[in-house]
């Protein structure tokens, strides 16, 4: 059992104590998600106290719920969030932004809080209209519309934390050398392929342009070919006895330059060219991932399919003893966290079917008209988040008779 210091501060940062007797302590991580401490102690805690320990990174979660058990000692279990998850206690009431940056936007939404901005890699331009919301949801959205992965990060001194900032980053953790293999054998294992088409090229459609064809807006484009691998083995008969490309498309009304539409289809066309799959892992199988971190990439050999299929899989979700280090349990594959994927799919395609308030609607409506419009829409994606299915922009995650379809596309999940 490894030795770990947790330490205890009150709501107002003053230190408390070192925790003692530590029974139990077991983190559960999801991207853009679930980031929870279960523990388990004999000591009365607070709601609001801040738990800071060390592993690899610092970690700071806040006391939120309490089990009290009384068995001769007593013994109480607390569950944690991540110290990020509490900027739902800061308010936004209205927030519009055209034409900007992540940065920009993380900047803005975190001006009212005690956090900082981190690292922001580049994720381009894009609108945003919040209303009457929290500025951890607010964040949830950024990450959304611009496609980023949320890394907190705890700056710590003797004293206790000296800074909090949140990273937006294309990609959270790294390649440590873990490997997986499945096949038929292997027991302990769950495994998802979802319906998802499988292509081998692609078209990528831009910006509208000004010119016409035929009555008809021309739009900036691109066409890009997998590798003839790809194509002899995912392709389509092309009735003379060969084999011809299976055909996607991508499309991003804001990408207004050749060579960037280019990468993106490119991109887009490289995460379609083999099956989605996704492993859950538990018990004996998780401790094969000693040492993973949420986020990191394994190799991963799946035998099951013919000939076998070699993937780079990223684990979404994650639950680890802290107390031993072992992985109790975990997610991965290329659908690395259904949610947070459908999600930001769903987010990239809102600004070209139900945009941001435009500086022109802004100078066009009086302050309150604005703030109208902007709850309108929110209120409006809402209502689709209660309705059994959510649908925006086109993309459609619901649920049908205890079965998941994504596009109308089932899950498909197997022992």
């Amino acid at each position: 059992m490894r030795r770990l210091r947790f330490m205890v501060f009150d709501r107002w940062g003053r230190y408390q104590q070192d925790l003692t007797g530590v029974a139990e302590a077991t983190l559960s991580q999801e991207i853009n998600s679930t980031d929870e401490l279960d523990i388990t102690v004999p000591v009365a805690l607070s709601k609001g106290d801040h738990i800071l320990w060390r592993d690899e990174t610092w970690h700071e979660h806040v006391v939120n719920e309490q089990d009290q058990e009384h068995e001769g000692s007593q013994t109480m279990s607390y569950k944690c969030e991540g110290v990020h998850q509490w900027l739902r206690y800061d308010h936004i009431r209205l927030f519009v932004m055209t034409n900007v940056t992540a940065e920009e936007a993380l900047t803005h939404i975190l001006e009212q809080t005690t956090w900082e901005v981190g690292t922001v890699e580049d994720f381009g331009r894009h609108d945003l209209a919040l209303s009457q919301t929290d500025t951890y949801k607010a964040l949830l959205e950024i990450a959304g519309t611009w496609g980023c992965e949320i890394r907190p990060e705890i700056t710590v001194s003797h004293g206790g934390v000296t800074k909090r900032a949140i990273s937006l980053v294309h990609q959270r953790g790294e390649s440590r050398g873990a490997r997986f293999e499945y096949g038929r054998d292997i027991g302990g294992v769950e495994k998802s392929v979802l319906k998802d088409d499988v292509i081998t090229a692609c078209y990528g459609y831009g910006k509208t342009l000004d010119t016409e064809t035929d009555g008809v807006k021309d739009r900036l484009w691109c066409f890009v070919e997998g590798t003839d691998e790809q194509k002899q083995r995912w392709g389509q008969p092309d009735g003379n006895g060969g084999i011809k490309h299976s055909v996607g498309m991508y499309e991003d009304a804001n990408i207004e330059d050749a060579d960037e539409l280019e990468d993106a289809t490119r991109a887009y066309m490289a995460q379609h060219s083999a099956p989605s799959v996704q492993y859950k892992v538990s018990d004996a199988m998780a401790l094969q991932l000693r040492g993973v971190e949420l986020g990191d990439v394994i190799q991963t050999i799946d035998r099951e399919f013919i000939p076998e299929l070699r993937l780079e899989a990223r684990v979404g979700e994650m639950k680890r003893d802290v107390l031993t280090g072992d992985t109790k349990s975990a997610t991965f594959g290329t659908i690395v966290s259904l949610l947070p994927d459908v999600l930001t799919r769903i987010y990239s395609q809102v600004t070209s079917v139900t945009p941001a308030l435009t500086q022109a609607q802004i100078a066009a409506n009086n302050a309150a008209q604005a703030a109208q419009e902007a709850e309108q829409k929110v209120t409006s994606i809402d209502q689709m988040l209660t309705t059994g299915a959510l649908s925006i922009g086109g993309s459609v995650l619901s649920v049908v008779d205890g079965k998941i379809y994504l596009d109308g596309k089932e899950l498909v999940v197997a022992e």
